[in-house]
């Protein structure tokens, strides 16, 4: 009898974890990683995760290409799903940014913008962030 609570107990935190990390990729735009330090993201992340997050991108990219004014940013340095998380959010505080999508794939950042933005304050956004940018183009 002891055995099955820890049983249910075991099995319901491990529910009650997936349905979080769900919550937060599909609701808040969070994404996770597979380990906490990219650097040694090597084990891989699971395929439902991957898809969440192309299906995120796409969405974001739809709306960007709504947008009057626009831009791509080559981005080296993304290894995982954290690392896309972060790049977005570090363009997003940009006065002028109104939303971004980054591809893993691609090594690049798609924005939307109000405004016209200085290519260097894109840069050394993403330089802070822990990512070095390559060309950056506006139109």
């Amino acid at each position: 009898m002891v055995a099955t609570i820890v049983l249910g107990i075991l099995i319901a935190a491990a529910l009650g974890y997936a349905l979080r990390t769900m919550y937060r990729s599909f609701f808040k735009g969070e994404a996770a990683c597979c380990s906490e330090s990219c650097s040694s993201c090597s084990a891989g992340c699971n395929s439902s995760m991957q898809k969440a997050l192309d299906e995120g991108y796409r969405a974001r990219v739809e709306k960007i290409e709504k947008m009057a004014m626009r831009g791509t940013i080559d981005v080296d340095g993304m290894t995982c799903e954290k690392c896309i998380y972060k790049v977005i959010k570090a363009l997003e505080k940009i006065d002028g940014v109104k939303i971004a999508a980054a591809s893993l794939e691609k090594q690049s950042a798609e924005i939307g913008l109000t405004h016209e933005v200085d290519e260097n304050l894109l840069r050394e956004t993403l330089r802070k962030a822990g990512y070095s940018a390559g060309s950056v183009t506006l139109n």
